[in-house]
């Protein structure tokens, strides 16, 4: 019956779409070429912003976002997700750039677009970085280097060797690092890439610089210099002359290392990059302050201060302009969504005006009809109870006559034990009492005035005494009778320590409540002994005149 009412509702469904959808106002626009390049101008001119403007970068790309979703355009759509990653990542918002770059992926994926899916996983590999994942930012630059492999991409192939490299570098593994940054090298200059080369080079000198290879560090750094002069890449000309600089003060060549670095400030200031102009004037207070010039050292320290805090200013101002972007657009966002939520719900209440009737004949049965099947589940639930009561009555029976049966055991198992003790017990009074009778015939037999019988006949004698007080089965006994009486020796040494081993064996007869004569012939002593080993035994355990020692031990 429910089957029906579910498809009576879905027919009432489907004579209702036709109306919403020519009721629908955010209807897909076709995509045209001309379309197309407005989304791809929009990501290019963010591409062009984003290290210097970020907020304005992000704008763009969002608009571009925006359009490609309209138009259904789905690499624009993974482009704008991509670029707004990467705003976001040299922002340090981290978490909001890997989910951009993670949803361009899926696009990626989707259209088999493996060069653009190549620099996604590099580029996730460097925010897996920032978030302190380095096996999760290796695993994405090698899935990187795979696809440009199979791809034969070489200049992809390079630029994922020196991810790679410097990833190493960064985990101070750095023979790894070096060979990764070698073979990216061997690509660059393979395709006389000159940017690509002294990018590389400046890579490979900062890993021999951290292994304090100072002499091979600047003969690479010289390389990028060059290369990047010839590029025309001002830039990383000052980042290689600011390393050279710090190399000449490391290496204790001063005046080197100020005319070097001196270079890269005039440079840095002409191009107006506040961080390596910062960068300078710390490197020039270090060497000026090896130098003993600490005035020079002072006022280059104070500027570079000064710098440092405008630097941080400005990424601060940077940041604060894209979080109000951010807020701005996550505004509209939800201003359009009010909007569009609004207009859906005018919609939905026509259909409910016009469904209304259908729904609330059809709610009575419906209503009706769980309610008789609410009733007949928890009939069935009351009948699965009992068979489980039932079942687990009869579980409870089997182990309890388990129980009895292990009980049984036990007891058979401990009639046993007490059988062999006793018979142990028994077999040393028997073997003590017949070395007794034969100790008394041999000091009868003493009389005999022949001193080389006497002679054997005494030494008979004092190993028969041996044997009576050292009889090894006692190793046997004391193990038979710790498993029939447990704990006895531990019980017994908690009133007294220090307890020879005859004051034991001695304890370990009494628990056995066997007569005093079948003692001391088991001990193979004699009467008095026995009293006098009974009375130590006494004073040791501590206890008074009126105690009874059997009942104490007894009772143990």
């Amino acid at each position: 019956m429910l089957q029906y009412v579910k498809g009576c509702l879905w027919v009432c469904l489907l004579l209702c779409m036709p109306w919403l959808t020519c009721q629908a106002t955010n209807v897909p626009a076709p995509a045209t070429p001309e379309s197309t390049q407005q989304v791809n101008r929009l990501t290019e001119l963010a591409d062009q912003l984003y290290s210097g403007h970020p907020d304005s970068a992000y704008v763009l790309a969002h608009q571009a976002l925006q359009l490609s979703d309209k138009l259904e355009y789905a690499l624009g759509q993974a482009n704008s997700h991509q670029l707004i990653g990467l705003v976001l990542y040299h922002q340090g918002v981290y978490n909001q750039s890997l989910s951009n770059l993670l949803q361009a992926e899926k696009i990626y994926l989707e259209l088999q677009h493996e060069e653009r899916l190549g620099e996604n996983l590099n580029y996730q590999g460097l925010v897996y970085y920032a978030i302190r994942q380095p096996i999760l930012s290796l695993r994405h630059h090698q899935e990187a280097l795979a696809l440009y492999e199979k791809q034969e991409n070489k200049k992809g192939i390079a630029y994922s060797f020196g991810c790679i490299g410097r990833l190493h570098e960064k985990r101070q593994q750095y023979e790894l690092a070096l060979e990764y940054q070698q073979r990216a090298l061997a690509l660059y200059e393979q395709l006389e890439d000159k940017s690509g080369t002294a990018t590389i080079l400046e890579n490979i000198g900062s890993i021999l610089e951290d292994k304090e290879q100072y002499e091979e560090a600047l003969q690479y750094f010289n390389r990028s210099v060059k290369l990047s002069e010839t590029a025309g890449d001002s830039l990383a000309m000052v980042v290689g002359l600011n390393n050279i600089g710090d190399i000449y003060r490391k290496t204790g060549h001063y005046s080197l290392s100020v005319d070097v670095t001196q270079q890269a400030l005039e440079l840095a200031t002409r191009l107006g990059d506040r961080y390596q102009i910062s960068s300078a004037h710390k490197d020039l207070s270090q060497v000026y302050s090896h130098m003993g010039h600490y005035k020079a050292a002072y006022e280059h320290l104070e500027t570079y201060r000064r710098q440092h805090d405008e630097i941080y200013n400005q990424e601060t101002t940077q940041q604060i302009a894209l979080l109000q972007s951010l807020f701005n657009v996550e505004q509209q966002n939800n201003a359009i969504q009010i909007l569009e939520k609004q207009q859906q719900l005018n919609k939905v209440i026509k259909i409910a005006l016009a469904v209304g009737l259908v729904l609330m004949a059809l709610l009575g049965f419906v209503v009706f009809s769980r309610q008789q099947l609410k009733i007949k589940r928890n009939k069935e639930a009351m009948e699965q109870q009992q068979e489980m009561h039932a079942a687990q009555h009869k579980l409870m029976e089997a182990e309890l006559e388990n129980t009895q049966l292990r009980e049984k055991q036990l007891q058979h198992d401990l009639q046993i034990q007490v059988k062999s003790l006793t018979a142990h017990t028994l077999h040393l009074i028997g073997k003590n009492q017949t070395l007794d009778e034969l100790k008394t015939k041999l000091n009868e037999a003493l009389q005999d005035d022949q001193k080389a019988q006497r002679r054997k006949f005494k030494s008979l004698i004092n190993q028969i005494d041996y044997d009576l007080v050292q009889d090894k089965e006692w190793e046997d006994f004391r193990g038979t009778f710790e498993q029939v009486h447990q704990d006895f020796f531990d019980k017994l040494h908690l009133h007294a320590q220090e307890l020879t081993a005859s004051e034991t064996r001695l304890a370990s007869l009494i628990k056995l409540n066997l007569p005093s004569k079948e003692v001391a012939t088991i001990l193979g002593i004699s009467a008095d002994s026995l009293r006098v080993a009974r009375y130590r035994l006494k004073k040791k355990l501590q206890l008074q005149q009126e105690d009874s020692l059997s009942k104490f031990i007894l009772n143990l």
